[in-house]
């Protein structure tokens, strides 16, 4: 009986099991006991081709969930903006301009400093529409005139129009997108391309048309007191905090408005050409001038919200796809 304990002693000796354990095991143990702290840290955060065996040994483990923050950002109501930083005032940052704001494009030798200084942008005027068809690009390119397809640079077909004078991108889905100086040379050139779709025996009846509502950008050199605006300016001016964090300047005249940032960030909305955009401009710059409540922080300036996400891109995406208009008058 001894002699068969001898036998089947080794099955049970732990030196014996560490040899028959699989190398991949052993080697995983090893790695396991010379490995820093921070290095197994830095191997859970990035996992190579060895840590699939430990996956299977040891599943029962949780994945770390996605912050609320990071997953539902996109989804979350404009509380995202701080009302409460906004009211911490920054130091001046370099010189402060002096800036004739109700002569603002008078003298159009200063012209050029002071759109650097305000952070002036105008955007094209844009219109979209959607027909129900889908496009071979090489042939479509081949019965077009003054068409072009470059695959290496954009999925699209570009056609340049003359009278008006605009740039329309076709793509295989069906989406037109037309650029122009104006919103009417933009809108006339998208259904001039149309028609000649039409007439070309493409069944391009019309699904959907939108046109961009954000024309112009720019930054005063100091912060804006909101407040105040708004009891100076009651029947020009809409606002609703808890909806989101700029207050809407309306000129009735122009038909152009103002998203008004606490930050001195303005969008320009609405305007129909880049001439009435300036006349808006050159009227309001000196009501804003008016309002002055400090100069804005580092972070303000620099517009950081989450990574390389500014809240002014963020906003601007916001009234794009509000074609209801309920951020602006709701």
């Amino acid at each position: 009986m001894d002699a068969i304990n001898n036998i089947f002693k080794p099955l049970d000796d732990e030196e014996y099991r560490d040899e028959k354990k699989p190398d991949c095991l052993k080697d995983e143990e090893n790695r396991d006991g010379n490995m820093s702290n921070l290095d197994k840290l830095f191997d859970k955060l990035c996992p190579n081709d060895h840590s699939f065996v430990r996956e299977e040994v040891d599943i029962k483990n949780p994945k770390p969930e996605i912050s609320d923050f990071y997953k539902n950002f996109f989804m979350k109501s404009p509380i995202d903006f701080s009302w409460k930083k906004a009211n911490i005032k920054g130091d001046l940052m370099g010189n402060d301009l002096d800036i004739d704001y109700v002569n603002i494009f008078e003298d159009v030798g200063k012209l050029a400093q002071v759109e650097k200084q305000l952070q002036l942008l105008y955007r094209p005027f844009t219109c979209v529409m959607d027909v129900s068809c889908r496009f071979n690009m090489y042939e479509l390119c081949l019965l077009l005139i003054d068409s072009r397809y470059d695959p290496g640079s954009h999925p699209s077909v570009s056609v340049k129009v003359t009278h008006p004078s605009a740039l329309v991108k076709i793509t295989p889905g069906g989406k037109i997108v037309s650029t122009a100086l104006s919103v009417d040379s933009a809108r006339r050139a998208l259904f001039k391309v149309v028609r000649i779709l039409q007439n070309l025996d493409y069944k391009a009846d019309v699904n959907n048309f939108s046109k961009n509502i954000v024309n112009a950008s720019f930054n005063m050199p100091f912060k804006l007191d909101l407040e105040l605006m708004i009891r100076r300016h009651p029947e020009e001016v809409t606002h609703n905090r808890s909806k989101r964090p700029f207050i809407t300047y309306t000129f009735e005249d122009l038909g152009v408005r103002f998203a008004i940032f606490p930050t001195g960030f303005v969008l320009v909305l609405h305007s129909s050409s880049h001439s009435e955009t300036r006349a808006a401009l050159g009227a309001f710059l000196p009501i804003l001038a008016r309002f002055k409540n400090g100069y804005p922080t580092l972070e303000e300036q620099q517009g950081l919200l989450v990574g390389d996400l500014t809240y002014k891109l963020v906003w601007e995406r916001r009234l794009e796809d509000d074609k209801d208009g309920l951020l602006l008058y709701s």
